[in-house]
C-alpha cells in the first residue's frame, strides 16, 4: 500500500500527483517490487472507502495482502482537504495575458484523479483501477467496480478483490518478469472474469426478485 502525500502531509498539485504515481510505479517495477499497480477510486459520496483506509486494522490487512506482488495506491484524506481548500480560495477572476480566466473549485476526489490518470471521462465509484506502466506511461488497465456501501461489507469486498488480483500473479516466476504484457493479461483476465460473474449474479438476483413480485400478484 502506498500513501500519496508529501513530507508536509498535504500532497502535490494534481499534475504533480499524477506524475508521482507514474514515477513511483515505474520505480517499483524497475526495482522488482511489483508486477502491477492499483488505485482506489471513489467520490465524495462514497465516504465508507475513506473510512476503511483510515482504519489501521483494515489498512494493515490490505497492506499485508498486496505484499511485494502489487503496489496499491490510495490518496491521503488530508491531501483532499488541502486541495479542496486551495480550490475554494482560488475561486476568483484573474487577468492573465489579456485573457479573462476564471478559477473555480475543482473535483480533487480519487475518482477525478483516476480519470485524469487514464484519460477516461467517467469511472464507476467506488471501484479499483488496476494498471500497468511502461516508460512512465500507463500501458494497460482494467477497472473493477465495488458494490457494497457499508464499511464491513465494503472491506470484505475490497479485500477479496485485491486477493483475486494478487493470486493471479503468484505463479509468475522471476525469470518471466520482462513479459509485461502477458503478466498483466493474467491479472486483467482474472479481474474481468470476476466482474462478469458478479454482473451475472447481480442480474440473476434482480430477475428472481421480479419473478417473486409477479408471483405475489398472481396469487
Amino acid at each position: 500500500m502506498y500513501e500519496i502525500k508529501n513530507s508536509q502531509g498535504t500532497g502535490d498539485a494534481i499534475d504533480g500527483l499524477l506524475n508521482s504515481i507514474l514515477e513511483i510505479s515505474q520505480s517499483h517495477k524497475n526495482e522488482k517490487r511489483a508486477f502491477a499497480f492499483a488505485l482506489f477510486v471513489y467520490d465524495f459520496h462514497d465516504p465508507h472507502i475513506d473510512k476503511i483506509l483510515n482504519d489501521e486494522n483494515y489498512y494493515n490487512a490490505l497492506d499485508y495482502l498486496s505484499g511485494s506482488t502489487m503496489t496499491v495506491f490510495y490518496i491521503n484524506s488530508e491531501y483532499l482537504s488541502h486541495q479542496s481548500q486551495k480550490a475554494m480560495e482560488s475561486n476568483r477572476v484573474r487577468m492573465e495575458f489579456g485573457v479573462q480566466k476564471v478559477d473555480g473549485p475543482v473535483n480533487v476526489s480519487p475518482k477525478f484523479i483516476a480519470e485524469k490518470l487514464i484519460n477516461k471521462e467517467t469511472l464507476p465509484s467506488p471501484s479499483v483501477l488496476f494498471f500497468n506502466v511502461s516508460n512512465n506511461v500507463i500501458s494497460d488497465f482494467t477497472i473493477a467496480q465495488l458494490r457494497e456501501n457499508e464499511i464491513e461489507k465494503g472491506f470484505i469486498e475490497l479485500l477479496s478483490l485485491i486477493e483475486e488480483a494478487v493470486n493471479s500473479l503468484k505463479s509468475v516466476k522471476e525469470g518471466y518478469r520482462d513479459n509485461e504484457t502477458e503478466i498483466f493479461n493474467l491479472l486483467k483476465s482474472s479481474i474481468e472474469s470476476s466482474e462478469f460473474w458478479k454482473n451475472t449474479r447481480s442480474g440473476f438476483q434482480k430477475l428472481v426478485k421480479i419473478k417473486d413480485f409477479l408471483f405475489f400478484w398472481k396469487v
